[in-house]
């Protein structure tokens, strides 16, 4: 589920933005920046919200070692390395700047297009959940943890190949 994020941000505006909004050419840069600023909170949140998944791996990797998995502590070692990558690299992703008088205009449609990118791999989260909910499984049991941890890592994989893509929407190839 999309939701446009800038209507909630324009609510927010003080009564000398709101003036300040009418004078010409600043309306339209406003609004870009709100998108830009809407986008920035969404892939700030998604990045809380892998960090409390990031824990939970951690977690399951000291449990491993306590369990005598001590196999399994270097490819979860790794898929946490992975996310913690892309962790970052959301948290730290460029959000479609482009200078008020800047050649290189970024156009509502280019911040719309990123947003609604964000916010699909926001949704992603939840096959992320459902897998390291099956690893939690398998390490309590002490069964099928390779096949689990295998699923937990694809998932990374695809999540930061998916973000490879990131730049291409905002130059519009994709």
């Amino acid at each position: 589920m999309t939701v446009d994020p800038l209507p909630n941000a324009q609510d927010e505006r003080s009564g000398l933005e709101k003036f300040i909004d009418k004078l010409p050419g600043i309306k339209g840069y406003r609004e870009k920046e709100m998108r830009r600023d809407a986008d920035k909170q969404l892939r700030e949140t998604l990045a809380r919200r892998l960090e409390v998944r990031r824990s939970k791996l951690t977690a399951l990797q000291n449990d491993l070692l306590e369990s005598g998995g001590l196999q399994w502590t270097d490819d979860v070692e790794r898929v946490v390395g992975r996310l913690q990558l892309f962790i970052d690299r959301v948290r730290t992703a460029s959000y479609g700047y482009a200078p008020l008088f800047s050649l290189d205009k970024v156009d509502e449609t280019d911040l719309d297009r990123l947003a609604v990118f964000d916010q699909d791999l926001y949704e992603q989260i939840q096959p992320l959940d459902e897998a390291i909910g099956k690893l939690e499984e398998a390490v309590q049991a002490n069964a099928g943890v390779k096949e689990a941890l295998k699923e937990v890592g694809d998932l990374v994989n695809g999540l930061n190949e998916t973000f490879n893509r990131r730049s291409e929407v905002i130059q519009n190839i994709a």
